[in-house]
Formats: structure tokens, sequence, C-alpha cells
């Protein structure tokens, strides 16, 4: 069972759009660490400043150059991955929550079939960001890939249930005061990602040999067959989000869609008004 089973998915398919209203659909939950009155999820004006009362939480203020002229969702916390914005779940939460919950509380995996994912997304200042989509292949086998600005370089945990690999994300410019807007368009092709699952844990096996560490077996099969669908996606803090959409083939889905796509997903600069 998905949410989107036995329904047609067009080329491009929408997640999320902050300057929808609710910003946050239904489709999310937003996750906060208890333990920090630091950590929020909110929507602001990427151009403006925002203070929520009763804590130190302050949203950097200006419009700070590079800012866009859009409300966008903010998600700040100081462990960045105790709080985050999910859709779906995983096939396997999916299960356990049957067996213990009511109907009405349960989420269900996205089964998301198109193979492209995509982000405008912001980090805050230099903190670091991370996000992870769950994927199934045509076999039916579950991974999560994850992304974080943290890494170096990519390992993979396929004694996990399901099965992780971490890759290096990138968001940095190898000139950073020529940059026109901190603002990132990532895409994703998940397809091409999959393939990993097998390489690294080839990798993983060889290192546990040759060092000290006593090979483990693989208790779940690694995902090794073509694109399946999407089971979830996580961002987690520190970061802005804009947009979280998929496509069929990526930029060229989006190019393919017209003018009215394009001025859709475009980053507009905010205008900076100075105080009189």
């Amino acid at each position: 069972m998905t949410l989107l089973s036995s329904t047609v998915q067009p080329p491009l398919l929408s997640l999320l759009s902050s300057t929808s209203s609710p910003a946050l659909s239904p489709l999310f939950i937003a996750v906060t660490d208890p333990c920090s009155s630091n950590s929020v999820i909110t929507t602001v004006d990427d151009s403006q400043q925002m203070e929520k009362a009763g804590s130190r939480v302050t949203i950097p203020k200006n419009p700070a150059r590079g800012s866009i002229a859009d409300q966008v969702i903010h998600i700040q916390s100081p462990d960045l991955r105790r709080t985050y914005i999910q859709a779906g779940c995983s096939q396997m939460a999916f299960r356990q929550s049957l067996k213990g919950k009511e109907r009405d509380e349960i989420m269900v995996p996205l089964g998301v079939e198109l193979p492209w994912i995509g982000m405008q997304v912001k980090r805050l200042s230099r903190r670091d960001l991370s996000f992870e989509v769950g994927v199934i292949d045509s076999h039916g086998r579950e991974g999560v890939i994850r992304c974080s600005s943290y890494k170096h370089d990519p390992s993979i945990h396929p004694h996990r249930s399901p099965p992780l690999i971490h890759l290096p994300l990138s968001l940095s410019s190898s000139e950073p005061f020529s940059e026109l807007t901190p603002w990132r368009h990532i895409e994703l092709d998940l397809s091409s990602i999959i393939p990993l699952f097998q390489g690294l844990a080839r990798k993983h096996e060889e290192e546990e040999e040759n060092g000290s560490r006593k090979k483990r077996k693989t208790e779940v099969e690694l995902p090794n067959g073509g694109f399946g669908s999407v089971s979830y996606v996580r961002v987690y803090a520190n970061c802005r989000i804009r947009r979280i959409w998929f496509t069929s083939e990526g930029e060229k889905t989006l190019e393919s869609g017209g003018k009215s796509v394009r001025d859709e997903w475009a980053l507009h600069a905010a205008q900076n008004i100075s105080s009189l």
C-alpha cells in the first residue's frame, strides 16, 4: 500500500511548494528537538527577520544578499538529526506501525515512481544540512540515500534496516563571494545511485576483511535492480526550503514544461529596500 497506489503520475510531480497555502502540506510531518528551545520549523519571508517570542531563536535579518522574494520553510536546530520535515515513510516503518497504531495515525509510503528528485534549498550560514530519500528497487528491496554537507567520502551501512548509503553534498561554490544567491537547485537521478548499494557494500566488506574488525553477514538484501519508487523524503536542519519535486527526466522535464513552469521554478531575487 502506498499513497499514490493505482494513480497515473504526471512527468512532473510537486511534493512541496513553500508558496502554497499551507506551505507545509498535510503530506508532511514536522519534528523538532524537544530538548532545545533553538529548534524550530516555521514559514518566513526569505528577505525578512522573524523572532520567536519566548525563546532565543532569531532568524537572520537583512534582506541578506541573495535572498529570494518568496516565503520559505525555515528549519534550524543545534542538532540537525533531531529536527526535520518528512513526507511518507519507509516500508518497514509502515509495516511496524500497522501492528500498534490506529489506522488514521499511520503514515504511508509515497509510492512516487518518478526517478529524479529535485529541491531548492539554502543552508543557514555555514551550518551543516542533510536530507534523505527512501528508495525501493524494481524487486521491492528498500534502501535509504542520505546526502549531507559534512560528509567527505561516500559510505554504506549495510547492516542497518533498511540499508543506508551516505553521500557527500556540496553546497559551496569555489568562488563564494561572486555568488548571486546562496540558494541551490539540486537534482538527483535516483536510478543512477541505486547501484552504489552493491558497489559500496563490496568495498565495505573488503575493508572489514583487511582490517581488525570481524566481517559481519549482511542480514538484509541490498537494493540492486532498477528504480521502482520513492517511499519517503526527509529534510533535516539547518536550511530553508522553497520546493521539492519529482520528474521523469530531470531538467529536461522542467524545460519541456514551457515558460509557465520555468517561471514558477525561477528563484527571483528579493529587493533590497533601504530603511528610512
